[in-house]
C-alpha cells in the first residue's frame, strides 16, 4: 500500500478476468494463447474503467468515517478496511475560480478551516506546481482533468483517495516530499511516485477493499502505462 485510502463507496465490486478459464486447476496445463488473451481482457478493462472516471464535486464532499468489513472475513484472508471521514471545501485561490492554474480543483479541510487557508494560501505555487504533474499523469492514463482534484489535510496519514471514481491528492504529501521552493521542476521519483498513487486510486474504481484483487489490478495499471511515463 501507498498510504492511499478511499472514502465513500466505490460502486459494484467487478471481478478480475480468469487467468484461464479453461483450467480446471492449477495443476492443468494452459492451452496455447490463453495468457495473451486474459492479459488482453485485463487491459481493455481497466482503459474502460479510466473513462468512467467522474466529474469531481465543485462543492466539496463530506462523509463519516466508516468501517468496511469484506466478505471472506471469517476466512482470516482480509482484514476489515478503516476508511476515513472526509470533509472538504472549496478554496478559492489566487485566481478567484477555486481551481489551480491549469483548472484542476483545489479545496481545503472543512475542520481545520484556518490551518488549511493559511497553507494553501502562502503555499499556492506548490499547489501550481502539484497541479502540473497530474496533469501529466491524467495524460499518461488518458485520464480528464476534471475528475481529479487537490486537497489540503493537515492531518491524518491520507495520501489520496477514491471518492465515488473521482480521485484527490493531498498536497501536503506533495509539498513535503517533492516541492523544491529554488523553483525546481518536480524530478523523476515525484512522477514515479504519484504515478503509483494515482494507479492505486484508480484500482479502487474496479474494487473499494485494500485486498489481494485490489493489490492486482494496480500492478496492473502500473505494467500497462508506465511505458507512456517513462
Amino acid at each position: 500500500k501507498k498510504g492511499a485510502t478511499e472514502a465513500p463507496s466505490m460502486g459494484g465490486k467487478m471481478q478480475i478476468p480468469k487467468p484461464n478459464a479453461q483450467a480446471k486447476s492449477n495443476s492443468d496445463p494452459v492451452a496455447p494463447g490463453t495468457d495473451a488473451s486474459s492479459q488482453q481482457r485485463m487491459e481493455s478493462l481497466l482503459k474502460q474503467t479510466v473513462g468512467k472516471c467522474k466529474t469531481i464535486n465543485k462543492n466539496g464532499i463530506s462523509s463519516d468515517e466508516r468501517t468496511e468489513i469484506p466478505a471472506d472475513l471469517e476466512k482470516g484472508t482480509h482484514n476489515c478496511d478503516v476508511i476515513p471521514s472526509q470533509d472538504l471545501q472549496p478554496f478559492d485561490g489566487p485566481y478567484k475560480s477555486g481551481k489551480a492554474s491549469n483548472g484542476i480543483r483545489v479545496f481545503l479541510s472543512r475542520k481545520h478551516t484556518a490551518i488549511s487557508h493559511d497553507f494553501l494560501d502562502q503555499n499556492f505555487e506548490a499547489v501550481d506546481a502539484f497541479a502540473t504533474v497530474l496533469r501529466s499523469l491524467c495524460l499518461v492514463y488518458n485520464l480528464e482533468i476534471k475528475t481529479v482534484a487537490i486537497f489540503h489535510d493537515p492531518c491524518g496519514n491520507t495520501i489520496a483517495f477514491n471518492a465515488n471514481r473521482s480521485l484527490h491528492f493531498n498536497i501536503r504529501y506533495f509539498h513535503s516530499l517533492h516541492w523544491s521552493s529554488t523553483g525546481s521542476p518536480p524530478d523523476t521519483a515525484c512522477y514515479a511516485y504519484w504515478f503509483t498513487v494515482m494507479a492505486h486510486e484508480l484500482a479502487h474504481n474496479l474494487v473499494s477493499s485494500h485486498n489481494k484483487e485490489h493489490g492486482q489490478f494496480t500492478e496492473n495499471y502500473v505494467s500497462l502505462f508506465l511505458p507512456k511515463l517513462v
